[in-house]
């Protein structure tokens, strides 16, 4: 290759920059796929459960709680979003039931709770926005269960 060749190559990447953009956050989803693929992890199935209701009346404040349900072959956590206005709660309960290590991911910020006996957590005053679940159990904590990003 010469600098013919260089000058071409470098023209085209501006053009193909400008025609078909890498989507944001691309570059991030592969580098979570790369890392859950070499930590083995088993990652949950999203399931919905219910939608939202919206309020009918327009001076009134809606309320949104949606369940979702992520199974794998390990573990299967249900959680019930409840939002109000631009804060959220999230509450939990994992099964087979015991006390596992949960931590919710959003942005750079990372949330850590245990769940109780009966495999019940939950993270409150949340800010909405993507966010997504990594479960450890105390039989495999190198193991973690990871659910897909889902918007709070």
């Amino acid at each position: 290759m010469d600098d013919g060749d260089l000058q071409v190559l470098r023209r085209l990447a501006v053009i193909v920059d400008r025609v078909d953009p890498v989507p944001a956050g691309l570059v991030d989803r592969i580098g979570l796929a790369l890392t859950i693929d070499a930590l083995h992890t088993e990652m949950a199935e999203l399931r919905m459960i219910g939608t939202p209701e919206l309020a009918l009346r327009s001076d009134e404040a809606s309320i949104e709680a949606v369940t979702i349900t992520f199974t794998t072959d390990v573990l299967t956590v249900m959680i019930t979003v409840h939002a109000e206005a631009d804060r959220v709660r999230v509450d939990g309960w994992a099964a087979p039931a015991g006390e596992l290590a949960v931590e919710l991911h959003q942005g750079g910020r990372i949330v850590r709770v245990t769940s109780d006996a009966d495999g019940r957590f939950s993270f409150s005053d949340l800010g909405r926005g993507p966010a997504r679940l990594v479960l450890r159990r105390p039989e495999q904590p190198d193991v973690p269960v990871v659910t897909p990003q889902i918007e709070l």
